[in-house]
């Protein structure tokens, strides 16, 4: 089904911005936004490459462009930041004039609002730490400076700063400061209008985080720390109004910015993590979210022109990314970025014959000759047939020079300031102060400095002596010296270019997507184009996009759908993963998505999908990164009082030997005495209220899922046992999702959890230590259960009793040399578990000591799973003779009671009547049990039967009747499989 290309079309061409003044009839520009990462985020089969901290930091990674649909919302988003006030602004400090009055003004209310929003942040930062306004002087933190700088970087392009005394960043924050005084001193005279005696009280509050005021500003500030005068031409800073009530919060993008690290110090992230509660960091994450997909995030400052805050535009087949603009800063959506942040650059001009973008600064140079020479006019090829007839002279007078001449130092000291380039490539200048002809690249260092050069110095230049030939609308060549036209050496470049010969360097105006499919993807399918006019709408334009939209948008859409969505707990270690980057859960978690994509295109398992099932969406809940127990010590002030001595911490009673080894200990093994005191329902409402976060955003992204897709969780190590005490607590049924909400519980999860997968599990440990058992949940009625069972009492148990989980299926899953591992089928009953055979988890891999009859069993599973078999009448396998008959005397001891209680509680808990399965490691001769155990707990996400099983039980429809044969519990001796129908062992009744 073919595009409509017109809106709502997801690949209509972005709108034409306002044409400049006397440049009404240049060419459309095709841009293209391109990103900086190893991985493409249109392959989810790509192959998972961990980017660690080690790499060599040199080796840029390869620029991949984005697909045509997200490189539209891109550029659709990027054209909303142009502004007329900014542009007005840039075109008088570019030319250093002062602005005019009106746009003066229109200045000094937003340097006013902006000092007015510092001051009340920093207020109550300070107020809450219980720190006093420091004197005049001294500034109240560091991470002022760094505020100061994001806020005049946001609402000032960065010659309009340079060139403008009044938004100097170190004016602003002495702003900043006679504004926080203020307010301490109104504080002080109302309390002592009050209580009659002074509230400060010489200086009994400490002042820390203090710094002096940098550079020239300290040396200007009065005894009485009045402001130091900006006169200069561009207006002084206006009288500051006392402080406004709190902002209201406003949204912050598709991901809750929960990782945003661009404008956060180091204090800041400190303080955050060290939350009070996870309640209220959940509450600051959550605050203010959009549901659209597209969300504008305001900046504190209003303005006539609209707001000049960011967007952020998911981006990627899967949806797992998103772009920041104007930074362009590519980051995840769902989790903590690391090492994964990715550059992203937008792109005008390309060299010709391998249309790799051209560096932004030296593309910004061409598109300025481009403006100021009018190659696409019959003027410049009348300019071009007088060139050629001329000769060489006139070819000389033709060619362009790609930089202006450097002014010598002597020169640029008495000028001021160096000239500015006619189109800037700073990011936050190219997307406002410009119509979309600016190139730029984003980057990861946070420049906090006021002093980094727009202009490149010349010896940083690209083709710094180069030539450029413009030969029409969106061709030109770039020559260096000894190629450019010279009517002493007789070179005539020009008539060459015009004969369709290359000479030097050739370069195009815009992107064209089937020539880089057609150089870097060799053998891809090219991306469908629009044929006739942009905006024509092609051969579908009969068709009403207005009326019905796009169809093929549509069928692309419901395609996307995932209709499962599965969320991994980690278990302990992950605090040593901040220091050691490539043990991070993450990095495991995007390998196993991987697998899974990979998996779910192998025919075997396609052929066992449920009808609808539309693919598995595999997310990290990263809960550990939100907790800082202080090494140990109490994280808040209620909890010294536990403490019978007061202050001390893991510091003060760790011995100084082996450090690094007691260091990896505490990172690693101390995450489970933790759990076991009183810290555990802290750990316990961190998992859950990220939990819930991640399945928000991944709800607000995907409208519809809440109400039609299901969600399975895997706990790895201590992260089953939490979600063992946290399915214990959850609700039968869990009301429906409310997006509304400010923030997400952090009491049960909010949504229902259809299959659990434990990996590498010590639930069965913590269920001994507690008195428990696994039970199945009292009301819980999942396909093909019996309606009696689920309310009988001696089969079910009720909300709130440790081991009776909210789930329609638990899997036990674990590697037979994993130490940390245990068995869950005896808590359900030993005697019952007992009478099993040992169940490994299906393989079809094959090896030189490996018999072929788990392979055969298997595919015979398989095939009765079939879509064939499942829309029939099912057939039943006639049950086999058993080995031998049992004897009287066994019938008469024989307990068939509590083996039917267990069996029906077995078959509740999981379909296939078990929960246990083992993993097959490699065997052979040369294994040796003590030297697996050294990787087994953390081998799960590479074990590639455990991804199949995962794929087919996920996958796979539900109900007892459904289940894999090779998967069902079978007695031991050989007397058949369980099937659940009559009684104990259907087989053998």
């Amino acid at each position: 089904m073919a595009h409509t290309y017109n809106p709502p079309c997801r690949l209509a061409p972005a709108p034409h911005p306002d044409p400049v003044p006397g440049l009404e009839d240049i060419p459309h520009l095709k841009t293209q936004f391109f990103y900086s990462s190893p991985i493409p985020i249109d392959d989810p089969l790509s192959a998972a490459t961990i980017v660690g901290a080690a790499e060599n930091k040199s080796t840029k990674p390869p620029l991949r462009p984005f697909s045509p649909a997200d490189t539209l919302s891109l550029e659709k988003a990027w054209l909303t930041f142009s502004s007329d006030r900014d542009r007005r602004n840039h075109r008088q400090s570019q030319r250093n004039r002062s602005p005019s009055p009106s746009l003066s003004k229109e200045n000094a209310a937003k340097l006013a609002a902006i000092v007015a929003q510092l001051a009340t942040k920093h207020r109550e930062k300070h107020d809450r730490e219980g720190i006093q306004t420091p004197p005049a002087g001294v500034i109240c933190c560091q991470e002022l400076t760094i505020d100061t700088s994001a806020e005049l970087r946001k609402e000032f392009c960065a010659v309009t700063r340079r060139r403008q005394r009044s938004l100097d960043h170190d004016v602003v924050i002495q702003g900043v400061m006679e504004q926080l005084k203020r307010c301490h001193r109104s504080v002080s005279e109302q309390q002592q209008q009050q209580t009659g005696k002074s509230s400060v009280g010489g200086g009994s509050i400490p002042l820390l985080g203090t710094s002096p005021i940098p550079r020239h500003v300290s040396a200007s500030v009065a005894a009485d720390g009045s402001r130091p005068s900006t006169a200069g031409g561009d207006g002084e800073l206006p009288p500051l109004a006392p402080p406004p009530a709190r902002p209201p919060a406003v949204g912050d993008g598709i991901s809750g910015k929960p990782f945003a690290r661009a404008e956060m110090g180091d204090r800041d992230r400190e303080r955050s993590s060290n939350a009070s509660t996870p309640e209220d960091r959940s509450t600051r994450q959550g605050r203010g979210r959009s549901e659209s997909v597209v969300v504008p995030v305001k900046s504190p400052v209003e303005g006539r022109e609209g707001d000049h805050g960011s967007v952020e535009v998911p981006v990627g087949i899967s949806r797992l990314h998103m772009v920041s603009l104007p930074v362009l800063q590519m980051k995840p959506i769902y989790w903590s970025p690391v090492n994964d942040l990715a550059t992203v650059m937008r792109a005008t001009w390309f060299y010709r014959d391998s249309m790799v973008p051209v560096d932004p600064a030296v593309a910004n140079q061409l598109e300025a000759g481009y403006r100021e020479l009018r190659p696409w006019t019959e003027t410049w090829r009348d300019e071009i047939k007088s060139a050629l007839y001329v000769g060489a002279v006139g070819e000389e007078k033709v060619a362009h020079k790609l930089w202006p001449d450097v002014v010598d130092k002597r020169s640029k000291a008495k000028e001021g300031d160096p000239e500015e380039p006619p189109i800037s490539s700073d990011p936050f200048c190219a997307a406002r102060c410009f119509r979309g002809e600016a190139a730029t690249e984003g980057t990861l260092e946070h420049v906090h400095s006021e002093e980094e050069a727009a202009t490149p110095r010349p010896e940083s230049r690209s083709y710094a002596s180069y030539h450029v030939i413009y030969k029409d609308e969106s061709a030109a060549f770039l020559l260096k010296p000894s190629l450019k036209p010279s009517a002493y050496y007789g070179r005539k470049p020009v008539s060459k270019i015009m004969k369709g010969m290359a000479v030097g360097i050739p370069v195009v105006r815009g992107f064209d997507l089937a020539t880089w499919e057609k150089i870097h993807e060799k053998g891809k399918k090219p991306s469908p184009q629009p044929k006739g006019k942009p905006g024509s709408g092609g051969q579908n334009s009969s068709v009403s996009a207005v009326q019905v939209g796009c169809l093929a948008c549509q069928q692309e859409k419901d395609r996307g759908q995932v209709t499962d969505l599965v969320l991994v707990a980690h278990g302990i270690g992950q605090k040593f993963a901040e220091r050691v980057e490539s043990f991070h859960f993450t990095h495991a978690v995007n390998g196993f998505r991987r697998a899974v994509n990979v998996e779910l295109e192998t025919p075997l398992v396609k052929s066992v999908l449920r009808p609808g099932q539309n693919g598995i969406m595999v997310l990290p809940v990263n809960w550990r990164h939100l907790l800082s127990f202080e090494d140990g010590g109490p994280t808040q002030e209620e909890d010294k009082a536990a403490y019978a001595t007061d202050g001390f911490t893991l510091k003060d009673i760790e011995p100084t030997t082996i450090p690094a080894v007691r260091s990896m200990i505490s990172d690693i093994m101390f995450d489970i005495p933790f759990y076991l005191s009183h810290h555990k329902p802290k750990m316990i409402a961190a998992l859950v209220g990220e939990a819930n976060r991640v399945y928000r955003l991944w709800c607000r992204n995907n409208p519809g899922f809440s109400e039609r897709g299901r969600v399975h969780l895997i706990g790895h190590s201590l992260g089953s046992a939490m979600a063992l005490d946290v399915l214990s607590q959850q609700p039968t049924r869990v009301p429906r999702l409310d997006l509304s909400r400010p923030a997400p519980n952090t009491r049960f999860f909010e949504f229902d959890t259809t299959n659990l997968f434990l990996m590498g599990s010590p639930a069965a440990f913590f269920l001994l230590l507690e008195r428990g058992g696994l039970i199945p949940r009292r009301g819980r009625l999942k396909p093909g259960a019996d309606a009696a069972d689920t309310v009988a009492r001696d089969v079910v148990g009720d909300v709130g009793t440790f081991g009776c989980l909210a789930v329609d299926n638990i899997y036990n899953i674990l590697a037979r040399e994993d130490p940390v591992a245990y068995l869950l089928n005896g808590t359900i009953d030993p005697v019952y578990a007992a009478s099993l055979r040992e169940a490994y988890v299906p393989t079809i891999s094959t090896s030189y000591f490996k018999s072929l009859s788990d392979s055969i069993r298997y595919m015979a599973g398989m095939e009765t799973s079939s879509p064939a078999a499942t829309t029939s009448t099912p057939q039943t396998k006639k049950p086999s003779m058993p080995a031998r008959l049992p004897s009287q005397l066994e019938l008469e001891v024989h307990d068939f009671s509590r083996e039917e209680i267990a069996e029906k509680k077995a078959f509740l808990l999981n379909d296939n009547g078990q929960v246990d399965w083992y993993l097959k490691s490699g065997g052979g001769p040369l294994e040796i049990q003590y030297l697996n155990m050294l990787s087994a707990h953390s081998s799960y996400w590479t074990h590639q039967d455990l991804i199949r099983l995962l794929c087919l039980e996920v996958g796979r429809k539900p109900g007892r009747e459904n289940t894999l044969e090779v998967m069902r519990a079978a007695k031991k001796g050989g007397r058949g499989f369980l099937t659940g129908g009559d009684g104990i062992m259907g087989s053998e009744r």
